[in-house]
């Protein structure tokens, strides 16, 4: 009798979209993106809207970085995976080749975190999409 193979979903490409509730000032709304896995890479990152939009290592990351001003970089150590500005007009970013996620929560979640931050004084709410190449949907055995 044969024998089969689990299939190997990883890599793949995913697109994955979140949409922030709607507001009327300038805010920082939150987003968790659920089917990236838990290692892989960014290809595009979208934005509807004139904001910055940060992903972070960790929902500890993300939390940490609340007071931070937008003009200021991150240390390098805090976390911050990506931090990208959109203008409004374009709505559609390329990171550099390498740019990278992993989670870093304990214990590891298959979770990317972000924040979006926009200074628009008008009713607005953000749609963020990211294409990425996921590598790893669990944590691989023996990696603790």
């Amino acid at each position: 009798m044969p024998s089969w193979i689990p299939r190997i979903d990883t890599p793949r490409r995913v697109l994955e979209e979140r949409t922030t509730q709607a507001v009327s000032a300038p805010s920082t709304l939150d987003l968790t993106f659920l089917n990236l896995g838990v290692d892989g890479r960014f290809l595009s990152v979208s934005c509807s809207i004139a904001a910055w939009v940060t992903f972070y290592a960790s929902v500890a990351a993300r939390a940490a970085d609340a007071l931070r001003p937008i003009s200021n970089d991150p240390p390098l150590s805090a976390g911050v995976l990506l931090d990208l500005k959109f203008d409004g007009t374009t709505t559609v970013l390329h990171p550099a080749p390498g740019s990278t996620y992993s989670n870093a929560d304990q214990p590891v979640q298959q979770r990317v975190w972000a924040r979006v931050r926009t200074e628009l004084a008008v009713p607005h709410s953000a749609t963020v999409g990211v294409l990425a190449l996921v590598e790893y949907d669990t944590v691989p055995a023996g990696v603790a």
